[in-house]
């Protein structure tokens, strides 16, 4: 038997279950998120559809660390395929800034659980801290418990969730664009180590990947390096503010070729390089990359020596909600 149409709201139910009864499902999940994967921990509370005034958290596990005054918790949203609400990230963190302004914890991450494919549909889910999958959970349940008939079920009932969306993209293996992006890979792993570039597996002709050095901050808002190859411009992107209220603070500081744009639901200082596609000849393409990879070192470097004047600015311009 299987229950044919499954709704987010189903999915938050059964992983607050498993919060609440396995302390290995906890254990795992909690090695999937960025700041907390090598802590042990105990899971204290679990709260479905938490509320307030800027809207709901589809979950919240609080957990309880090995120190003193070491609660933190995950605010998580599901994901099936129906899209992200305007701020809906930044909201989660302003639940957050309040619910530690209460106590209830002293840190936190926002996190996005959907179907492998949801990401790659939806760009504004990059400003989520980290992302857990259907499929990785599917995965968990087949091979970390006992496979009974009640785990069985579990794990095909979010598996079958995942489905959902996984026709809405595939990603289409070209060779020119993977001898693009290992070259480009292999200059920036050579002469720009501020990247941090990561190995990348993109579909065909992609020209868009993001750079988040690991001191760059994911709290209380994302803030990257968007790469947008094919129309040239580099974004030093801070999610969930507002480009006009963000702009005149930060215009004092910019350089010249520097300028600020509304980018979604972020605000970005921008370069501007010359566009580019993968299928160019390489001794063509690879020194517009170049270009770009200067141009996103110099937006991460600017980052670093005015951290403080552009966090402050990104947090007075949170557009009302």
């Amino acid at each position: 038997m299987a229950i044919e149409r499954k709704y987010e709201r189903d999915i938050d139910i059964m992983l607050a279950e498993e919060f609440a009864v396995s302390p290995e499902f906890a254990a795992w999940f909690l090695k999937q998120t960025k700041k907390f994967a090598e802590i042990e921990a105990t899971v204290l509370d679990v709260y479905v559809s938490r509320s307030d005034s800027t809207g709901e958290s589809d979950l919240v596990v609080v957990f309880d660390g090995p120190e003193s005054n070491s609660r933190f918790a995950l605010l998580i949203e599901d994901k099936i395929d129906a899209p992200l609400q305007p701020e809906q990230e930044a909201r989660y963190r302003l639940r957050a800034s309040a619910e530690m302004s209460r106590g209830d914890y002293s840190d936190y991450e926002v996190i996005l659980c959907s179907p492998e494919a949801y990401p790659l549909t939806h760009p504004e889910a990059a400003s989520f801290d980290s992302f857990v999958s259907y499929e990785s959970i599917d995965c968990f349940f087949r091979t970390h418990q006992p496979l009974d008939p009640h785990t069985l079920y579990r794990a095909n009932f979010i598996a079958t969730a995942a489905k959902r969306s996984a026709n809405t993209w595939t990603r289409v293996d070209d060779a020119i664009t993977n001898t693009f992006w290992k070259a480009a890979y292999d200059i920036a792993t050579r002469e720009f180590p501020d990247l941090e570039m990561q190995t990348l597996e993109l579909t065909k002709d992609s020209t868009w990947i993001n750079f988040r050095p690991q001191d760059m901050p994911a709290r209380p808002r994302r803030i990257y390096v968007s790469f947008k190859g094919d129309r040239g411009f580099m974004d030093l992107t801070f999610t969930g503010s507002a480009a006009r209220l963000f702009s005149p603070l930060v215009h004092p500081y910019l350089e010249n070729d520097m300028t600020v744009h509304q980018t979604g639901k972020s605000a970005a200082i921008r370069i501007r390089v010359e566009g580019f596609e993968v299928s160019e000849p390489l001794g063509t393409v690879l020194p517009k990359v170049r270009a770009a990879f200067t141009a996103c070192v110099r937006l991460i470097r600017f980052y670093r020596q005015n951290c403080k004047i552009l966090d402050k600015a990104a947090s007075e311009s949170v557009p009302q909600l």
